[in-house]
């Protein structure tokens, strides 16, 4: 019986501690995923403002010469680009998915810096420029932009010191106003984390009011209307025709980018064409098979 009694007290050790090591393993197997995300955040140098130009209030001219962009040497993502944006111009960048035109954004907006290559903001080059100052005069809408759990006048004006009327002027010209108002609390709405509560183009026009809200010199938007309806998409266009900045807009619908005042088509981390879309669209290339191919829908 005492034998007995041994063996079970010690099984029932061993038991315990190869449920404890599997916990462990779990653990660290969960924590990949998340580690992932963290790396280029740790491996990152951290941005230094100290010693850098103020741009003082920007025009919205904007040049890249000759950058180049590669994740990994054999995963070069932009090659070579080159074009430049006048203040209030609007380029539209278009292209398959994978050409570049995200990372080229990244680019921009200082969150990558080019293998070689320049960037100019009015003429300065944004190594010297301090970047923070440069991102607080761009309203800017990516892919991956999410909403905050709290109420919707938080989500339009974020930090930024803006009052109920300059949130809902950005709520108007982003065709969101008459939405908030069929709401039972209006501005004061409280949207779960990530807009869960919102509809796919009511997420999309609150960050678009977001980016309109602190009056902008110059927009980035990446696919910033793809969940729009039509006729919500004009609404949105109208207003931000109205506006006297540069825009440049990352986008795959026609409707979107058929007013452009030039459109660059990439590929492969090139720009292959450039024009307007009437150009492009006598112009026998890829702009014209994706256009046809979105007409024939």
């Amino acid at each position: 019986m005492g034998i007995f009694l041994a063996f079970n007290a010690a099984l029932g050790q061993f038991a315990a501690g190869m449920l404890a090591m599997t916990d462990a393993i779990s653990t660290v197997i969960n924590s990949i995923p998340i580690m992932k995300h963290l790396t280029p955040i740790i491996e990152n140098t951290p941005e230094i403002h100290a010693g850098k130009r103020d741009p003082g209030t920007l025009k919205g001219k904007l040049e890249v010469d000759q950058l180049r962009f590669a994740y990994t040497k054999e995963q070069i993502v932009v090659k070579n680009v080159s074009f430049s944006i006048e203040p209030g111009q609007y380029v539209a960048v278009t292209g398959p998915s994978g050409s570049g035109k995200s990372t080229l954004l990244r680019l921009l907006l200082g969150f990558e810096k080019p293998d070689q290559g320049n960037i100019f903001f009015d003429d300065h080059d944004i190594k010297q420029l301090n970047i923070q100052r440069v991102r607080e005069q761009c309203g800017v809408v990516l892919q991956n932009s999410f909403l905050i759990s709290g109420t919707l006048f938080d989500n339009i004006v974020g930090s930024a010191p803006l009052t109920q009327e300059d949130a809902w002027l950005a709520a108007e010209k982003a065709g969101l106003a008459d939405d908030i108002r069929k709401m039972p609390m209006g501005m004061h709405t409280v949207i779960s984390e990530r807009g869960g509560t919102l509809s796919g183009g009511q997420r999309q026009r609150v960050l678009i009011a977001r980016a309109l809200a602190k009056n902008p010199r110059i927009l980035f938007f990446d696919e910033a209307t793809s969940s729009l309806d039509n006729l919500t998409q004009a609404i949105v266009i109208e207003s931000l025709e109205r506006l006297n900045v540069t825009r440049l807009v990352i986008a795959h619908r026609l409707t979107t980018i058929e007013k452009a005042d030039l459109i660059l088509v990439m590929h492969q981390g090139e720009i292959i064409q450039s024009g307007s879309y009437a150009d492009l669209m006598r112009e026998e290339g890829l702009f014209q098979t994706m256009a046809k191919r979105q007409l024939a829908i």
